[in-house]
């Protein structure tokens, strides 16, 4: 059996597309936010009759493949192997035509591993490391779970070791495990070294890079892989590979700052911890952050830079309305306080959680907020985070409670945050703006008059007045509903389509049907398939007179008048067409 279709049949569209997002169940399908773009509303549709899921607002989805390539950022060949995977499907042995480029991450990736398993045979030599580990209270079983390692302290140890696993030099530094000087190319060194080693995953569990804890006295206590062709920090979450199931199920997730603070939440119960990994919180790290929870709770370091990254994360949180709530720790950090009283730590992060604003609120109340000097200072604070609250109900209770706080009028705060506003300037990029209105101009008038005929076998004689299309796709559908039988209820397993071509026909029906063109009265279907026939010969025609007129016009210049007259009679015939078709 074709290894695709083996994994379609075990894998269910709406389980491969609930495990990113919160499906709502409508009609006979799912709804949900679409993950592709800044979504306010449940644009995507999923179809599991069709096996497709797609946002008509983005124009991006389609099977489990395209939809598991898109939103993972892989090709065709590392979708089918993830994939297959996870479904108990062997692919062994399957040709697959791929670029150099996409062998050389599969390369990397294999580089990582092999080095991440060096790293954890060294631990266990280590007495050092070893020790260090225990002293952290982490345990055997998460030494495990979490891959740990060591680096040797050895220029070269690593670099030598995956020359003999098999890996070539380029393959080495492109992992970034390595680093070659530029004024010394023949020298490669290990970019690790005595350290203790925190492989980073993506979100399936493949190891994409590395973050290590130094265990002797350098200047720079962590350091991380560079940016890879499969790693790239601002994507990547540390530990969402173990936390997803239970981010999932709970709807929340706990954003903490370091590696040792995933660790330890995950060590007291606390299993939906993640962290950032080499870089503050990106707006693509929220947009991940959003397919799996309701609301983020960020329990980060208790000095001057965590409440500065506390309040980045809440404004990028709001940007696409993703609640944010606040732990307010006793502790350092929550590796300290999950050290210190683990029982204590996990009550307080399952039950000591508020909203953040609220939490910012109680900060400045604490402060001078009688004084002029303190009003001005308190509103500089307050003032962008009132401003980046969306609903109007929840905006209208923090205004009313900051006005009791600075012992004034909501107007003159609105006032105030009416002016701030006018001094912010929002620049969104041009690729997030999404139309959420759904339009047919994904699909051309020819697929919408297909796609009647579709729900409407009766009206296939009207497939006469249709020119055949160019479109590859196009063209089989055409094809395959000419040779069609007579039946009253045409599915699309009675087509005899190429399977290329199958996914974007499934897209169209699913289209068709989200619109409700199967709810229209025969007579009704009649006329826009005519409707449709008639704009699909036009763009059809007028896209021939412009491909001839332009050969035409390059026949005229080369001075080849055997072609000039050919070109010119096409011509002629295109104009008779076109004026007929406009009748």
């Amino acid at each position: 059996m074709d290894p695709t279709l083996d994994i379609k049949s075990r894998l269910p569209i709406e389980e491969l597309v609930g495990q990113y997002c919160q499906l709502k169940k409508k009609g006979s399908g799912f709804v949900c936010v679409c993950p592709f773009h800044q979504d306010k509303h449940p644009s995507m549709q999923i179809s599991p009759d069709k096996g497709i899921a797609y946002c008509f607002a983005c124009s991006s989805g389609g099977d489990i493949f395209s939809f598991y390539q898109k939103i993972e950022g892989v090709d065709f060949k590392q979708a089918l192997k993830d994939l297959g995977e996870r479904t108990g499907v062997k692919i062994e042995g399957l040709k697959m035509e791929a670029p150099v480029q996409k062998d050389h991450k599969e390369r990397i990736r294999e580089c990582l591993q092999a080095a991440q398993k060096f790293y954890a045979s060294n631990l266990e030599k280590n007495a050092k490391a070893k020790l260090y580990v225990e002293n952290r209270k982490v345990t055997k079983e998460q030494v495990e779970e979490f891959g740990l390692g060591v680096a040797p302290d050895s220029f070269s140890d690593t670099y030598e070791h995956l020359l003999k696993t098999g890996f070539s030099r380029k393959e080495i530094v492109d992992a970034s495990l390595g680093i070659q000087k530029e004024l010394q190319n023949e020298k490669i060194y290990d970019r690790f070294r005595n350290r203790l080693m925190f492989p980073i995953s993506d979100a399936n569990g493949h190891i994409v890079g590395f973050g290590g804890r130094t265990l002797g006295e350098d200047d720079a206590k962590y350091i991380n892989s560079g940016d890879t062709p499969v790693y790239n920090k601002s994507n990547v979450l540390y530990g969402l590979h173990h936390a997803r199931e239970a981010i999932r199920a709970t709807k929340r997730v706990v954003l903490v700052e370091g590696y040792f603070d995933v660790i330890a939440c995950h060590r007291v119960g606390i299993k939906n911890a993640i962290a950032v990994s080499g870089t503050a919180l990106t707006e693509q790290h929220v947009k991940t952050l959003k397919r799996y929870a309701d609301t983020v709770v960020l329990c980060l370091d208790q000095d001057r830079a965590g409440q500065q990254a506390a309040e980045r994360s809440y404004m990028l949180c709001s940007e696409v309305e993703l609640p944010v709530h606040t732990v307010t720790l006793e502790h350092k950090d929550p590796d300290d306080a999950a050290v210190a009283d683990p029982e204590g730590f996990k009550k307080l992060m399952e039950e000591g959680s508020r909203p953040y604003l609220d939490m910012v609120i109680d900060r400045l109340r604490a402060g001078d907020v009688s004084s002029s000097e303190g009003k001005h200072d308190a509103l500089k604070i307050i003032l962008p985070l009132i401003n980046a609250v969306s609903s109007s109900v929840e905006r209208g209770h923090y205004i009313g409670k900051v006005a009791g706080l600075l012992s004034t009028t909501e107007t003159e705060l609105k006032q105030d945050i009416q002016q701030f506003e006018k001094n912010t300037v929002r620049i969104v990029p041009q690729k997030e703006e999404v139309a959420e209105e759904e339009s047919d101009d994904s699909f051309s008038s020819a697929e919408i008059a297909l796609g009647i005929v579709m729900l409407f076998p009766q009206l296939k004689s009207l497939l006469a007045e249709l020119i055949a299309p160019e479109d590859p796709a196009v063209a089989a559908l055409y094809t395959a509903l000419k040779e069609s039988p007579d039946v009253q209820n045409l599915r699309l397993e009675m087509l005899d389509l190429p399977e290329e071509h199958l996914e974007r026909v499934s897209i169209l029906m699913l289209f068709c049907e989200h619109l409700g063109f199967g709810a229209w009265s025969l007579s009704l279907a009649e006329r826009e398939m005519r409707n449709n026939c008639v704009n699909a010969n036009n763009t059809f025609l007028k896209k021939k007179q412009l491909t001839i007129a332009s050969k035409l016009q390059k026949a005229r210049q080369e001075g080849n008048s055997a072609e000039e007259g050919k070109l010119s009679l096409q011509y002629a015939q295109v104009l008779k067409l076109a004026k007929m078709a406009s009748k």
